[in-house]
């Protein structure tokens, strides 16, 4: 039998927009990240290593769902992502969170991002300051 967190996930996942999944999938990156500075504190090199190579599968998936075709937004995502990618490499092999926290940060902000998009695909969009809007990719 099922526990209900399970099936709760489940039932999202299956009913999801492309854009929830993108949201999901940014969420799980985080969630792995997050776990993995824990274990880099805790001096617990396997379960880092474990976590930052479960966040880069999911940097990997979003890179191979990007149309190129579609232009500029998605050539500068895929530049994005191979950041990350070799943020996490290194944060791997350093063992450092200073990197994996900046990787944390660059995907909050593209979350937030796919928040908006999602909202505006459901005709939800709540208006923010404009100042909150910006994202400064340059750190």
């Amino acid at each position: 039998m099922q526990s209900p967190y399970k099936n709760y996930i489940k039932q999202e996942v299956e009913g999801a927009t492309k854009g929830k999944l993108v949201l999901l999938m940014y969420d799980g990156a985080i969630k792995f990240l997050r776990v993995a500075v824990k274990a880099v504190n805790e001096n617990n090199i396997p379960d880092a290593h474990n976590n930052i190579m479960k966040a880069q599968n999911i940097i990997y998936e979003l890179m191979s769902t990007l149309n190129m075709e579609a232009g500029d937004v998605a050539k500068n995502l895929m530049r994005l992502y191979d950041f990350m990618i070799w943020q996490l490499v290194e944060a791997n092999k350093e063992k450092d969170n200073t990197k994996i926290e900046s990787v944390i940060k660059l995907m909050s902000s593209l979350r937030e991002a796919w928040k908006e998009v999602v909202q505006k695909e459901e005709g939800s969009v709540k208006q923010e300051p404009e100042e909150t809007k910006s994202i400064n990719f340059a750190g």
